[in-house]
């Protein structure tokens, strides 16, 4: 499909993002994996702006745990400024999601 996945894509301004889904040229998705629940929402954050500033629109973190960080918060808002779309996958739902978003792309 044309698609190429980099692990540890540095950015211009040398963050780093944990995967990256490319289609050339076209950046396609950032995923970052989060295991902790402690300040997640500014690190949330840190990851969206980071996936903006290397041009990214889509950003899914990899969250094992139950709660929603994203529910009815500030930071939400904020990717909205952004552009950025913003998801939080469970790890055992990563594969199909993946799947159908490769599908509406």
């Amino acid at each position: 499909m044309g698609f190429k996945a980099l692990k540890e894509f540095s950015t211009k301004d040398n963050a780093r993002i944990d995967l990256a889904i490319l289609k050339g040229h076209e950046k396609i998705l950032a995923i970052e994996f989060e295991n902790s629940y402690k300040w997640i929402k500014q690190r949330i954050l840190y990851n969206g702006i980071k996936a903006k500033r290397a041009g990214f629109k889509h950003l899914w973190v990899v969250y094992p745990f139950r709660n929603d960080p994203l529910r009815n918060g500030w930071v939400n808002d904020y990717f909205r400024e952004l552009g950025v779309e913003v998801e939080v996958i469970s790890p055992e739902n990563i594969g199909e999601k993946f799947r159908e978003f490769l599908n509406s792309i």
